[in-house]
């Protein structure tokens, strides 16, 4: 599926997730918008990969990527995925599989590295009109080595932004219209009234 080739692609190869649960992230609650530009020596040059996520203690995720214009939606909940794209009038249900958990712990992964990575302060800026400490990193995963910097954000230590550099390529992930421990209501987690979803048994996309 186009949708899952668009989370695969955002940072797939820099960490290897391993989970058998979906990633859980240090807060109650959370919503972002996230930037992934990929491959260039300057961000408007590079190839961009637009998402919207939102998160709901302890393991509700809603992740909308934009794919040529539309907004392609996977909800996880209860060990379900829901897959479907806005505006149409049917989607997939299908019970989580460890494909998707690794796609989607691209996403979640980096939250669980944060306090690994404040080792090596470089500066201070603000970001969003929040203020944020400058950490320079090293990370060895899956035999490769990867270096970059993190604005994390001091208030709440979510990364604002990250500049990631392996083998030759180069990351810069955006994080925008930042909340983090407010309110995110639990209908975002809920199927959309008026799309019907075709249930898949739990074989299926071995």
């Amino acid at each position: 599926m186009r949708l899952f080739a668009i989370i695969g692609f955002c940072l797939v190869g820099w960490w290897n997730a391993q989970a058998e649960a979906p990633a859980l992230l240090p807060y109650k609650s959370a919503h972002w918008k996230q930037t992934v530009t990929i491959g260039a020596a300057t961000p408007a040059k590079g190839q961009k990969v637009e998402a919207e996520l939102w998160f709901l203690k302890p393991n509700n995720m809603r992740v909308v990527t934009v794919v040529e214009g539309k907004r392609q939606v996977i909800v996880i909940k209860s060990g379900t995925a829901l897959i479907f794209e806005e505006g149409t009038p049917t989607g997939m249900k299908m019970p989580l599989k460890q494909q998707m958990l690794d796609q989607l712990a691209q996403y979640t992964e980096v939250f669980s590295k944060l306090d690994t990575w404040k080792k090596a302060k470089t500066g201070e800026e603000k970001l969003g009109g929040k203020a944020c400490e400058i950490y320079g990193f090293s990370d060895k995963s899956g035999g490769q080595t990867t270096t970059g910097k993190v604005w994390l954000w001091t208030e709440k230590n979510f990364p604002m932004r990250m500049t990631l550099e392996a083998q030759g390529q180069s990351v810069t992930v955006e994080h925008n219209d930042v909340q983090v421990n407010e309110e995110v209501s639990p209908a975002m987690f809920e199927a959309p009234a008026g799309v019907k979803f075709v249930e898949l048994p739990s074989g299926a996309g071995k």
